[in-house]
């Protein structure tokens, strides 16, 4: 019997997960949580593979939300919805865990993470390190594994698996739906500013499956990226979110409309600025290098990062030009 399956149920612990259409996967990460969990909640994003019956059929005992589609969907819809649910069926729920219907938790994570926010009462959250299942599958999926492998420690953005205490995530509202990207950064800054600390731990938490083949779909998630870098500047203008997008717009888009719109007048001396994102390429090669990543894997991450500028900065203007205009810019902090 493995440790997962000895641990006693926590009347004070609940698993909120979310998914949308992930078929077998979410089976998957349903098997995953084990008994510890006093109950699990499954919100659904009309899903039309079948996945709400498979869940009623296969785990009856997880209760299922299936979000309404007169609104936009998004994971912090569905977050909020799974949290009420969660509220609902376990009223005495102190800690929530909440997992995408993509990955499936490491064993013991549940119990770890449950005593780290015990022993630190100024912690309100704390995540783990996710790993991408299929890492050497094709180089989206090692991209993926390389941005998931971040440092312990003292936090001031996550992702969305995690576990949170309820006082928190009810102090703050919960995350903001009209954000279609990043919401868990969104809800983390909140957090921080409530005087909360978020935490990092080195423990494994989850493997991951971003099921990513084109270049297509890694364009258009660094697309979101931008979008959501620029959201968070409207809602908190705060110098991070500054920094960000400033970066976004400069490699992205002012520092080649310059370079190509020069190029003829200068007689092709403005190429030479090309010379920069040499030296921003080695400079990330370095710094994932002394992360421990091998030489081919720190190059295919710096060449991503320079093209994720460009990516970035198509978003940074989607947002400015389409939704901020439509009015779906999102409640100031």
């Amino acid at each position: 019997m493995s440790q997962r399956d000895e641990t006693p149920p926590d009347g004070r612990l609940g698993v909120v997960v979310i998914g949308r259409n992930e078929g077998e996967r979410l089976m998957s990460a349903l098997a995953s949580i084990g008994p510890i969990a006093s109950a699990v909640v499954y919100a659904d994003s009309a899903s039309t593979d079948g996945s709400v019956e498979q869940v009623r059929e296969q785990f009856p005992h997880v209760h299922v939300v299936v979000l309404d589609t007169r609104r936009p969907l998004n994971p912090a819809r569905g977050r909020n919805a799974g949290f009420s649910e969660l509220l609902r069926v376990l009223p005495g729920v102190e800690l929530v865990q909440f997992l995408d219907g993509d990955c499936t938790l490491a064993p013991g994570w549940l119990d770890s993470a449950r005593r780290r926010l015990e022993e630190s009462p100024d912690v309100g959250i704390v995540c783990g390190r996710l790993r991408e299942r299929e890492r050497q599958r094709n180089r989206y999926h090692r991209l993926a594994d390389m941005e998931w492998a971040q440092p312990p420690g003292e936090v001031d953005d996550l992702g969305g698996i995690m576990m949170i205490r309820r006082e928190l995530w009810q102090s703050v509202g919960g995350q903001n739906a009209d954000i279609p990207a990043a919401e868990e950064r969104e809800l983390c800054r909140r957090a921080i500013a409530a005087g909360w600390k978020a935490l990092r731990l080195p423990d494994d938490m989850a493997l991951h499956d971003i099921d990513m083949d084109r270049f297509g779909q890694w364009w258009e998630r660094m697309v979101r990226m931008g979008h959501s870098w620029a959201q968070g500047l409207w809602i908190h203008r705060d110098s991070r979110h500054l920094r960000q997008v400033a970066s976004l717009v400069l490699w992205g888009a002012v520092l080649p409309a310059f370079i190509l719109g020069a190029a003829m007048p200068t007689v092709g001396v403005s190429l030479a600025l090309l010379l920069a994102y040499g030296h921003l390429w080695l400079r990330i090669v370095a710094d994932r290098e002394a992360r421990g990543d091998r030489r081919d894997d720190a190059r295919l991450f710096a060449s991503a990062m320079l093209t994720a500028k460009l990516a970035g900065a198509v978003g940074v203007v989607r947002f400015l030009g389409v939704t901020l205009p439509s009015g779906r810019g999102g409640r100031r902090a």
